[in-house]
């Protein structure tokens, strides 16, 4: 083929169509953002995670105390609602990417939520809303239909409208910094200014939790369901006045449309052409010319550079004879753009790298569940006597410990360090097998101590070690993880990348639930104790620590394998 016919394809293949002002308009709407937009984002997603977890942490014992449901329904229900509302980011990512935009997905999704708290409010509120309480011993009433429609259409609508937001809300933040490097190190500030953003949500979102788990599950348990509730409300209410208020300061990015029709499109152009020889010099590829937008199948803000990984998807990208004589509209599911083939690329690096993630989940769980277990089996006393903590109260110790390691890393370590994203990420996977694997010793103790009648029973306070080695690894990974995901995402594609955290800890949760049922199956064959029996001074919950500790490790070194040779998305 020619070089002038080679450079015919050079010009936009849509006759007619001209470059937008979209570009110039987002660039000019940069100067908007500002130190106090991100505060004031920051201060929003306080909120809405706030308003989140008071319904979420005490939504099992509303369904048990107040709508008198069978512990199983109950579970049910909860489990239900939760993987409805971390599958939602998700969808949300999707429709902020190709439709609505990133402002208008989080305004209409908060604005959804609060129509479904203000039912839950009222359902919790007016008493022909719930059945009546239980008199002592006596049979408690069921709640009818009508009373389980209201309060179950409310907090599907608030896990519906928070859960669509939750992710875009956080690439929305993210996005109002402009990190593009143009080769003159001049945005330098603009990445460090957005690695220190993910830092500080991660911390923002722990104190938000930390908020739900104790002042609010607190007002709802001994004071009233109807104002912990009302307390949720307002605050999603507050959420969406202030991100309408503050619309005028944000910068707001165009839809880069559909990520899946971009895909699709390499894979079906790849289909058509898969007996074609990729041309060695990858400059004979399709791309468009610099400052044309491209229209196949969105407007582009960055091109990318080819790499050479996966060379046979670059066949979508190989201009033939028959690309020229085809129509317009035909052409574009029969040839692709370098940058288009290169987004795939992208995203098939990023999918191992995600699954260790979620592998990594399944160690992190442990703080919320077998770890507690063990404090339930502990002497809560501390200080001598002087006050008990709880087991459960564990979770919240352990969120305390991962703000202060937030705040001393962005403090103290980053000014002087800086790590990257899959550095971070890394440090995450070792220290989770640390942390497990300190469990697993204080465990051994734990149980050689039960087993001595003439010992004392062991001091919850030997719990610490591990909940803190572990809100290091928390920490680190889920900051690197929000900002490697961003960063290296496809551009149609950054509303979604922020979603892939919270798929992460749904996964983890899955794989560690169905690896506790095989375990205990396993252990417990023939008639044996098992290491799950019903009295845990009975079982082994160290091996099972032990075998997480393998497990952990075996992922970690997956994940350093992966990061060596990661190839990081270049823009042009």
């Amino acid at each position: 083929m020619d070089a002038g016919r080679r450079g015919a394809l050079r010009r936009p293949i849509l006759a007619g169509d001209e470059a937008s002002g979209s570009e110039a308009r987002v660039h000019e709407a940069a100067g908007h953002c500002s130190d106090k937009a991100l505060k004031v984002i920051l201060c929003l997603q306080f909120l809405e995670v706030s308003a989140f977890y008071g319904v979420y942490l005490s939504l099992i014992v509303y369904l048990q105390d107040v709508l008198h449901g069978d512990s199983a329904s109950n579970v049910a229900a909860v489990s239900s609602w939760a993987g409805v509302s971390y599958l939602m980011p998700l969808l949300g990512a999707a429709v902020a990417d190709s439709y609505w935009g990133k402002y208008k997905t989080v305004l209409i999704g908060v604005s959804v939520s609060v129509v479904g708290m203000a039912m839950v409010t009222t359902s919790a509120t007016l008493p022909s809303l719930r059945p009546p309480p239980c008199v002592a011993s006596a049979y408690c009433t069921p709640a009818t239909f009508s009373q389980e429609l209201v309060f179950f259409s409310g907090i599907y609508l608030c896990g519906v409208g928070i859960g669509a937001s939750k992710a875009v809300f956080i690439s929305f933040a993210a996005e109002q910094l402009d990190d593009d490097d143009d080769g003159d190190g001049k945005n330098a500030s603009g990445r460090e200014a957005k690695a220190s953003y993910f830092s500080w949500y991660y911390a923002v979102a722990n104190v938000a939790m930390l908020t739900a788990g104790t002042l609010l599950v607190w007002v709802e348990d001994k004071v009233s369901w109807g104002l912990g509730y009302g307390i949720c409300a307002s605050f999603v209410a507050v959420a969406v006045v202030g991100l309408a208020a503050t619309a005028p300061m944000y910068r707001l990015v165009p839809p880069a449309g559909s990520p899946l029709k971009g895909v699709l499109q390499v894979l079906v152009a790849l289909f058509r052409k898969v007996n074609l020889t990729v041309p060695d010099d990858a400059t004979e590829l399709y791309e468009e010319e610099d400052g044309v937008k491209n229209p196949l199948p969105h407007p582009l803000h960055e091109r990318l550079h080819h790499a050479d990984q996966f060379r046979c998807l670059d066949k979508a990208a190989v201009v033939t004879d028959q690309d020229l004589e085809d129509g317009n509209l035909s052409r574009t599911w029969r040839l692709c753009t370098v940058t288009q083939v290169e987004e795939l690329k992208t995203l098939l690096r990023l999918i191992p790298i995600w699954l260790t993630s979620a592998v990594y989940f399944v160690a992190n769980t442990q703080a919320q569940t077998t770890f507690v277990q063990q404090g339930t089996k502990t002497d809560s006393h501390i200080a001598g006597g002087a006050a008990s903590v709880p087991a459960a109260s564990l979770t919240s110790i352990e969120t305390v410990l991962v703000v202060a390691c937030v705040t001393l890393y962005n403090r103290a370590v980053a000014p002087s360090v800086a790590f990257t994203p899959l550095q971070l990420m890394g440090l995450g996977h070792a220290t989770a097998a640390v942390a497990v694997a300190v469990a697993a010793c204080t465990e051994a103790r734990r149980l050689r101590m039960a087993g001595d009648q003439e010992a004392a029973q062991m001091g919850i306070a030997w719990l610490l070690p591990q909940y803190v080695v572990m809100a290091v690894s928390d920490a680190s990974l889920s900051v690197g993880q929000l900002q490697f995901f961003y960063d290296q995402s496809p551009e149609t594609m950054r509303g979604a990348s922020t979603a892939f955290y919270f798929l992460s800890i749904s996964l983890g949760n899955l794989i560690n639930s169905q690896l506790v049922t095989l375990v205990a199956s396993v252990t417990s064959a023939g008639g044996r104790t098992g290491w799950f029996p019903p009295e845990l001074d009975n079982g082994h919950l160290d091996y099972y620590f032990l075998l997480l500790v393998v497990i952990t490790l075996l992922n970690f070194t997956v994940f350093v394998a992966l990061a060596k040779n990661y190839t990081p998305k270049r823009v042009k």
